[in-house]
């Protein structure tokens, strides 16, 4: 089974984001943290799981059950309900994406259960603010 955490972040004064994913697979744990150039935070979350699922996907590692953890209600609610009035376009890969799977779980949790996929946006903010000094 994969374990798949994810997360994003927006810094409104550079109306820049970081997305983020921690893979855990076969007892080992992939991580990843990425600037985006959106403002939507909601629209970021979306964007973390789609990139964290191409990711698992590329590396032909898809065979397996992927249990997903956000911090993102809409995340989980639209995944769950197959449908988001505003977020339907990245919702609708995501679902492709999810396709590709034996089978999914998407749950939700509190920041502090998922504190790595929170850890690495904070970390890569860091960075963003000293470069953008």
């Amino acid at each position: 089974m994969i374990k798949l955490y994810t997360d994003a972040g927006l810094n409104t004064n550079l109306n820049l984001g970081v997305v983020s994913f921690v893979i855990r697979i076969d007892n080992k744990i992939y991580t990843d943290a990425q600037i985006q150039n959106f403002d939507d935070n909601h629209f970021l979350e979306f964007l973390a799981l789609k990139i964290a699922l191409t990711n698992i996907i590329k590396k032909g590692w898809n065979d397996e059950i992927v249990l997903i953890h956000s911090d993102s209600q809409i995340v989980v609610d639209s995944v769950e309900k197959k449908y988001s009035k505003h977020y339907q376009p990245i919702l609708n890969e995501i679902l492709q994406n999810l396709e590709q799977f034996p089978s999914y779980f998407i749950k939700h949790v509190a920041d502090k259960d998922n504190r790595e996929a929170h850890a690495l946006v904070h970390q890569k903010m860091l960075t963003v603010r000293k470069n953008h000094r």
